[in-house]
């Protein structure tokens, strides 16, 4: 998002920004810099490693898993590019007091496409959910083409933002406070349809009926029913934590935005550096979160992991001996 500084925060360039990074020590900036350097580590392998246990062909099954694993990819890129880059503006921003205009414009692109696609791919999964919960025949019933469907939109609403952000910044087509508006208008948007989704899907899931099956015909068939009602349930509630863990880590980071924007024009302001580097790690800690939580809450995707990690480990032992042979 965009504010009013020319700090490490993603933020557009005054002639006065509202804290100064060069006034910190070195030893500092390489703490800092380590912390996102470590976090981007852990992005990159902990989601490569869910888009290998989500693509594998028995998990893949279960449609609900595609938006997961478009969220994986979006994460994948904020620890591939987007922190990376955001490295390299601390550092120059450091030794020189002002930001490099082609990498910056890269850089806030990047990050602004990543990260909205994770706020749309997680929107997409509450909207998705509600759909399984409220109309579950219809939901089984729909093709695998309207799900490569919605991700295309997803990539394509997450690209729009970014060139938005590119006309703005890049070419002058329009004024900040226009691009602003429109970054508010889509994150408010997405969390208010997270939240009344989860609300409307947490009520449906709550009041269903789950009464003991009685010996007979249709004993089987009811405890079938009962079964798929309780893995909703924890469905449901896995995803409503990840909805929760990313409100927490995309919040202050916003807020602190919002505030920059609207009041630094205005009045002097002494924002701390730490402030800003604090909220933008965590900010990018959401992206390494969400395997952390799969890894808890969804136990398929744990026993898959750990048959992962077995056959590496099977098959490094394998070239070993024969290394050794050899």
């Amino acid at each position: 998002m965009e504010g009013n500084s020319t700090t490490s925060l993603n933020t557009t360039r005054t002639e006065k920004a509202p804290t100064a990074i060069t006034t910190i020590p070195l030893s500092e900036l390489i703490a800092w810099c380590t912390a996102f350097a470590l976090v981007a580590v852990a992005i990159i392998i902990g989601n490569a490693l869910t888009i290998a246990v989500f693509t594998r062909k028995r998990i893949i099954r279960m449609r609900a898993n595609y938006f997961l694993t478009t969220l994986a990819v979006a994460d994948l890129l904020v620890g591939a590019f987007a922190v990376p880059l955001y490295i390299h503006q601390l550092v120059w921003y450091w030794k020189t007091n002002s930001n490099e205009k082609d990498i910056f414009v890269a850089f806030m692109a990047i990050d602004i496409f990543t990260g909205f696609a994770s706020i749309f791919a997680l929107t997409t999964i509450a909207l998705e959910r509600l759909y399984a919960v409220m109309w579950p025949l219809k939901n089984m019933v729909t093709s695998k083409r309207v799900y490569y469907f919605v991700i295309s939109v997803i990539w394509f609403l997450s690209a729009l933002v970014a060139l938005l952000y590119f006309m703005n910044d890049g070419l002058k087509v329009f004024k900040l406070r226009v691009f602003f508006y429109f970054v508010i208008f889509f994150i408010s948007s997405s969390l208010l349809i997270i939240c009344v989704a989860y609300v409307l899907i947490w009520k449906k899931v709550t009041l269903l009926k789950d009464d003991s099956p009685r010996q007979g015909s249709k004993y089987q068939e009811e405890m079938e029913q009962r079964k798929r009602r309780t893995q909703e349930k924890s469905l449901v509630t896995t995803l409503l934590i990840l909805s929760l863990v990313f409100v927490l880590t995309w919040v202050p980071f916003y807020v602190l935005n919002i505030v920059v924007f609207f009041y630094a024009k205005r009045e002097p302001m002494d924002i701390p550096f730490e402030a800003f580097c604090f909220t933008k790690l965590l900010h990018y800690s959401n992206s390494l979160a969400n395997p952390i939580v799969y890894s808890i809450r969804i136990p398929r995707f744990a026993r898959s992991l750990l048959g992962f990690f077995r056959k590496r480990k099977s098959a490094l032992m394998v070239s070993l001996r024969l290394s050794i042979k050899r």
